[in-house]
Formats: C-alpha cells, structure tokens, sequence
C-alpha cells in the first residue's frame, strides 16, 4: 500500500499538467492545436517517466514554455 501512494504521488503533477493542458484553448500555446496536440503527447508520456523522476523534465518544459508563457504577470510586461 505504500508503495502505491508513493507511485500516486509521483504521478500526480503530471496529471495535473495533463488536465491543464487538455483544458487550455489552441490560442494558448505558440504553435496553436500542432502545438498543443505535441504537448499532449510529451505530457502523456511523462506520465509514464514520472516514476522515475524523468517525466519532471517535461512537465518543467510545460511549465516554461505554456503556463509562464500564458500567466497574467507576463501580459503585464514583467519579466523575471
């Protein structure tokens, strides 16, 4: 049983970006629906390379390149 919860916990922000990316509009990635159905399949598998601490590479390229891409703060002209 802990092994399962560790494996959930590992597989859980992929999940997340998963589902966050599912709900996102084409608009929202650079490359529009090419773009955001190529994000879906490197999302898929870092669901798979979560376990090995591989998939977080992924999901922090998801993280850069769509959701800080797309975030308010961004529109507003700051930059870090």
């Amino acid at each position: 049983m802990q092994y399962v919860v560790l494996v959930v916990g590992l597989e859980f922000p992929a999940i997340v970006a998963l589902v966050d990316c599912i709900n996102r509009y084409p608009g929202d990635f650079e490359g529009g629906a090419a773009d955001r159905s190529a994000w879906l399949r490197w999302l898929l598998i870092s669901l798979l390379l979560c376990p090995i601490l591989v998939g977080y590479g992924i999901l922090l390229g998801y993280y850069w390149t769509v959701v800080k891409r797309t975030s308010p703060v961004m529109h507003r002209g700051h930059r870090d």
